[in-house]
């Protein structure tokens, strides 16, 4: 008790944005060779808090019965830890909960947690993805175990991303949404994730055999000697997205070079005559062969009453290139083994 008074004298009260956990050691009358610079938080240092959270070398002085009432985790490691260090493990006479490095906390992930629970920025439907993510991993069982928030977190999560084919779908950070989707679980959302990397990361594929026929080669293809070398993936998620790719290609080849064909004779010539030229060179030219949600909303797009088509014919081709885009979404389920997971 006299070194603890001793040492929490002699630091001066100036330094306290910084405390050396070589001083915290002493002052607690152990020893730690090693000064590790611990850095109270700038925002979430509160005067009435009655906590101290450490994540990695970051200190919270936060609401000891917020946190308990919302994390069993966080309530454990303050019993544990004071049952193995009793009342000296405190700074201004706050109880220090040191959340272990297994749990793989960062501060950043758990400033974004704080936020959301005391109002600061909650996640409402306008929360950017970045955020969304941090409060997801923080309050997931195998971190803090937050549920009802991590629950939230889910939600919001999958509102960010389409659930159904939508062609054209611009996405920031893929690879990021992809590997946090596939880590916790969130199907709903991982075809959508899949399917962007897939036909847009400039991966490698086998030509099919109409480019020979046809006399062309894949000029607009996407081939890369280092496939989604400008995302972050790991060797796992890379290797589906390639399998989705050839996949993808070995059912829409057959579709795209195959003349569409109409109820009336006269119609089918009008396809028979335009086919090549608006639709399978324009695809070629543009990555359609990989990308059949796109190609075939393209196709839909078409002023083929322009071309010659009846009404009636238009508006039948319109609805069957609508049910590819569903069967090609549906088919996915099936090339990424996500059948009957919700």
């Amino acid at each position: 008790m006299f070194a603890a008074a001793f040492w929490r004298r002699l630091v001066p009260r100036s330094f306290a944005p910084i405390v050396s956990l070589s001083v915290l050691n002493m002052a607690n009358d152990t020893v730690n060779d090693s000064a590790v610079t611990l850095r109270r938080h700038p925002k979430y240092w509160l005067d009435d808090g009655s906590l101290v959270v450490r994540t990695q070398n970051d200190l919270f002085k936060v609401h000891r019965t917020l946190l308990h009432r919302h994390s069993s985790v966080l309530s454990s490691l303050s019993s544990d830890q004071s049952q193995d260090g009793g009342e000296s493990r405190s700074i201004d006479g706050c109880p220090v909960v040191h959340v272990p490095d297994d749990l793989d906390v960062s501060s950043a992930d758990f400033e974004a947690l704080l936020e959301h629970l005391y109002h600061d920025f909650p996640l409402d439907p306008e929360a950017p993805f970045a955020r969304v993510a941090s409060v997801l991993r923080a309050s997931s069982s195998r971190q803090l175990d937050f549920p009802a928030i991590h629950q939230l977190a889910r939600q919001r999560l999958e509102s960010l991303f389409p659930t159904g084919p939508q062609p054209a779908f611009d996405i920031e950070n893929p690879d990021d949404a992809l590997t946090l989707a596939v880590d916790y679980h969130v199907y709903s959302i991982q075809k959508a994730l899949f399917y962007t990397l897939a036909t847009h990361a400039n991966l490698d594929h086998d030509e099919p055999e109409e480019y020979a026929l046809l006399g062309t080669s894949a000029q607009g293809a996407p081939t890369n000697a280092n496939p989604l070398s400008r995302f972050n993936l790991s060797p796992t998620l890379t290797t589906r997205c390639q399998v989705l790719l050839d996949d993808l290609i070995a059912h829409f080849t057959p579709i795209l070079f195959t003349v569409a064909t109409a109820g009336h004779m006269a119609c089918t010539d009008v396809f028979a005559e335009k086919w090549m030229p608006l639709v399978i060179t324009p695809a070629l030219a543009n990555n359609g062969l990989c990308r059949p949600l796109e190609t075939l909303q393209t196709i839909m797009d078409l002023d083929w009453a322009a071309e010659g088509l009846c009404e009636e014919c238009v508006r039948e081709k319109r609805a069957e290139w609508r049910d590819e885009q569903r069967t090609v979404w549906e088919r996915m389920d099936g090339w990424l083994g996500l059948e009957g997971k919700v």
